[in-house]
């Protein structure tokens, strides 16, 4: 990176290749995610060879969206999040518990609202920032005092321009677009409605802000040693900083049952009623060739000797197979997703192997994500507050299986030779799955009642926390 100011109006207009790469699919999981009119007036919908543009826009006229990815974010995300992590010890923590963001935002709503930027988009970054001051503390208990304690903000990865990493993959400088930037303090106010940003280079050392012709509006010193962001990653790729979104393959098959459903509306928009038809011309059917006036309703002449008018149907199969090819569809987003659609399908009910093994492919994807965000924001948390030593830590077990299948596991293992152990460790993770609502001492009291149980004294002491 060039340091020269002259050359801050190729940074500012610079993208990192991995951003060039990834910024369609952004704006498509973006729209795919919040959904709405928005997308149904995109550009999403295709248009086929029979139609012309009038046709088309009738057709994107009636277009609706059936969002299959917001379920799948925030399905994920609700399981994560349904018993919040432990930060711990908390002590050293001070107000960033209560207020992460500087607004007020406790640090789990944070958490959650970063893991879902991640899953849609791939990975989000975490800053870490403070107030801005004219007094520069040379203590903790100084900034403090002042106010300047440190908070995170979420950057989105269509704002987050341009970086280089060092052979570890850790960040030596980046360059951040803040779109709704104004004018420092003696600097002329945008006008409204005007379309400005400012951009913020960090290096290891400072802080340069930037105004859209790489013009150098302000500087100061980078507090922190190092640059201060670090990227939470749905999945890890085969780059630094970037991941891969929840929604990679999810987005475009979402898409293609928009389009579909679309396709589908038009059949029977087109096609619903059944058409007449008759030999001979206008004028044998109606006084002045006014066919409009002839229906099912109406009672219908025609000249002696023609073959009687009827209706043709249209052809039910196109139709057939679009419901067939969106039913699919949708089974796929699920598969994809590692989700079960949450219903029987054809009437057959899954075994309970298959249950289980389902579940354990839910349970690992949210226990890799867990990882990723506890990983994540301890690095983000060392930096805000250097003397925190502590960990992030999320339930090993989300609480996806069906409780009424557990009970009924439970129920059949008394006629097994299986060890009272075996069971109690059903019992456990039920109580984990039932009683995730209730406070840390009474939980504590049912795995204390489940010890003492009429097992209890055989097999190995169990150390279960809840």
């Amino acid at each position: 990176m060039a340091t020269a100011t002259a050359s801050y109006k190729d940074l500012v207009n610079s993208r990192h290749p991995a951003y060039v790469a990834r910024e369609a699919f952004w704006r498509l999981a973006r729209s795919s995610y919040q959904g709405g009119p928005d997308f149904a007036a995109s550009s999403h919908l295709f248009g086929h060879r029979l139609e012309n543009r009038d046709d088309y826009q009738r057709r994107a006229g009636r277009a609706y969206y059936l969002n299959y990815c917001r379920p799948v974010v925030d399905t994920y995300a609700s399981y994560l999040f349904r018993t919040p992590p432990s930060v711990l010890p908390s002590e050293s923590l001070g107000s960033l518990v209560g207020d992460a963001d500087g607004r007020g935002g406790d640090l789990t709503s944070l958490m959650k609202r970063a893991f879902v930027q991640a899953a849609i988009f791939g990975h989000v970054l975490i800053g870490v920032d403070r107030p801005r001051s004219d007094k520069a503390p040379t203590t903790k208990a100084e900034e403090i005092e002042l106010g300047l304690n440190d908070y995170f903000h979420l950057v989105l990865p269509d704002n987050f321009l341009h970086w280089a990493t060092d052979g570890d993959g850790a960040m030596q400088w980046c360059l951040v677009r803040h779109p709704e930037w104004r004018a420092a303090p003696g600097k002329p106010q945008p006008a409204k409605g005007d379309a400005l940003f400012g951009y913020r280079l960090w290096t290891r050392d400072e802080w340069i802000l930037l105004d859209e012709s790489g013009a150098v509006l302000e500087r100061g010193a980078n507090p922190y040693g190092r640059v201060p962001f670090v990227s939470l990653r749905f999945r890890e790729s085969d780059r630094p900083v970037v991941g891969e979104s929840l929604l990679a393959s999810i987005a475009y098959v979402n898409r293609e049952i928009f389009n579909l459903s679309s396709l589908l509306s038009e059949i029977l928009y087109r096609q619903t009623f059944s058409q007449l038809v008759a030999e001979g011309s206008s004028h044998e059917y109606a006084e002045g060739g006014d066919l409009g006036k002839l229906g099912t309703a109406s009672i219908f002449l025609y000249p002696e000797g023609r073959t009687a008018p009827q209706f043709i149907s249209p052809d039910a199969a196109q139709a057939q197979l679009l419901m067939e090819q969106i039913d699919h569809l949708i089974d796929e987003v699920y598969r994809l997703a590692n989700l079960s659609r949450g219903s029987a399908r054809e009437g057959k009910m899954a075994s309970g192997i298959a249950k289980a093994f389902d579940f354990l492919d839910t349970n690992q994807a949210l226990a890799d994500a867990a990882q990723n965000v506890a990983s994540a924001f301890s690095e983000a948390i060392g930096l805000a507050r250097p003397e925190w030593r502590g960990t992030i830590q999320f339930p090993g077990d989300f609480g996806v299986a069906d409780a009424g299948t557990m009970l009924d596991e439970i129920e059949r293992t008394h006629a097994l030779p299986i060890g009272p152990t075996f069971r109690r460790r059903l019992l456990e993770k039920l109580a984990r799955s039932l009683l995730r609502e209730l406070p840390e001492a009474q939980r504590r009291e049912v795995f204390h009642e489940i010890q003492q149980g009429p097992d209890a004294g055989a097999g190995s002491e169990n150390d279960a926390q809840p």
